[in-house]
Formats: structure tokens, sequence, C-alpha cells
């Protein structure tokens, strides 16, 4: 795999917003975005039972590391299988070019249950906030990596004009500051190199005692086993973001209850 995938990839996004614009202007989605009165808070669900184990489910059909994740993944059903299984919060891969999903799985996914849900994608524009709020999403990822510091600020100020909630995600110490300086509450630290897709389940909780007080930090990518979570829990982290592990489950509402309870 090319160590650049981040760049094709957000290269590809740029390129499939200027084609989405055409079909439907921004003026539609804002009309839209304005109008919603279904929000479910995300930042709410992470909040309660401090200490606990607190899992976002992510519905997630491939990667461009692994492929094919899961083929025939019914969005709904795994919507529903993560409420049962305790799950806080949904996260739904939107991405269709590298990650196989879409918007459609967002809105199925939410539809199936009562969770607040993420819209994980590469958000690089204002027309993806307004389109995350217009159809459904309760939250949507900004990843420091791929934003100048005053583009990850105005992206921000955005969702909170919208009434959706931000999940700013870091790889680096210099990243963390970034999103620290931007005035981020909730903050995921990503195990995974997004350039390269090299996966190192310690990089959270190492970056963990740099987070400042008052903050929530998720950890997300390489999570796999209640030992990964013990891992994290040692160094102060009790949210986390599951994907793959949780697609390939023959179980997820029982993987879930076993991760968040032993």
């Amino acid at each position: 795999m090319a160590p650049n995938i981040l760049d094709r990839i957000v290269t590809h996004k740029n390129v499939e917003i200027r084609e989405t614009r055409q079909k439907t202007p921004l003026s539609e989605l804002k009309s839209a975005a304005r109008s919603r009165n279904d929000r479910r808070s995300f930042c709410t669900a992470l909040q309660q039972h401090p200490g606990s184990v607190r899992i976002i489910g992510e519905i997630k059909r491939a990667s461009p590391s692994k492929g094919d994740i899961c083929k025939d993944l019914d969005p709904a059903a795994l919507a529903r299988a993560c409420e049962r299984g305790e799950a806080a919060a949904l996260s739904v891969l939107t991405d269709s070019a590298f990650f196989r999903g879409s918007m459609e799985d967002l809105i199925t996914s939410r539809n199936a249950c009562t969770l607040p849900v993420l819209r994980k994608d590469f958000i690089v524009s204002e027309y993806q906030v307004y389109e995350a709020a217009a159809l459904g999403a309760d939250a949507v990822l900004l990843i420091v990596r791929i934003l100048s510091e005053h583009q990850l600020a105005e992206l921000m100020a955005l969702c909170a004009e919208t009434g959706i909630d931000a999940l700013v995600e870091v790889y680096t110490r210099s990243e963390l500051e970034i999103a620290i300086r931007s005035g981020a509450f909730l903050i995921g630290i990503n195990n995974r190199n997004l350039a390269s897709f090299d996966t190192d389940i310690q990089n959270a909780a190492d970056m963990a005692a740099s987070l400042e007080p008052g903050r929530i930090a998720v950890a997300a990518s390489g999570i796999a086993s209640r030992k990964d979570i013990e891992l994290n829990l040692s160094a102060g982290i009790s949210r986390f973001l599951i994907g793959e592990s949780l697609v390939r489950s023959n179980d997820p509402e029982a993987f879930l209850k076993h991760l968040i309870h032993g």
C-alpha cells in the first residue's frame, strides 16, 4: 500500500465534493440543516457515567488497509445490536471510494436505533458539515492532520452553529496541541497513522497524559479485546471507538458487553 494513502483520500474527497455540489446546492443543505428538530447529543452520551467504559460502535464495511471487512453488512441490524450491547453512540463511515460507506448507511443506522450518530469521513469543507447536519448526523469527525488550524476552528464553529458535535481526531502530540488550542472538548486519539495505516495500540495510552483536564479522550483503532480496554483504563481513558473487531464479531451485542463489563 502506498504510504501517501491519506493524500490520495483527501485529493479524491475534494473532487467528490465538487461533483456532489452540482447535484445538491449548499443552500438546500443549509435549509435542511436549520429545520432539523431531532438532534441527539453525541457529547452528552460520552459524558454520562464518568469513569465507566463507554463505547462508540462503528459501522464499517471496508478499509484501504484491510479491504472488505463485511461485504454483506446490515447497518440497521448492527445499529440495533450496538444499542442492545450498551454502546453510547454510533460511528458510521460515509466515505464510498475508500471505505465503501455512504450517507445512506448513516441514515439507515440512525433510523434503526435511538443512539446519537457520528459521521466518520474526511471532512475538508463546510459543505460536508451542512450535509451531515441535513441528513441526520449528530456529530462529525474532524481530523487535525488534514486541516489547517484556521480550517479546524472554522469547522468547529460551524458545527456549533448547526447544532452538531465535533469529535476532533489527533495522532501526534503536536496535533493534540492544535486541538486543545482550537477548544476541542471531545478528542479522539487515533492509534493508526493515517498516512501509512500502521497501528500502535499504545499510542492513545501514551498520549493521554498530555490531555488537559476537562476534556474527553476517545481511543480509536486496533482495540479488539478487554485487555486492550484495560490498558487504556490504566492510562485514564474510558471512552473508545470500536470498528473492525465489532464488525467481524459473530455476536456484536455480546462482544460489546464483554468489552464494557469484562
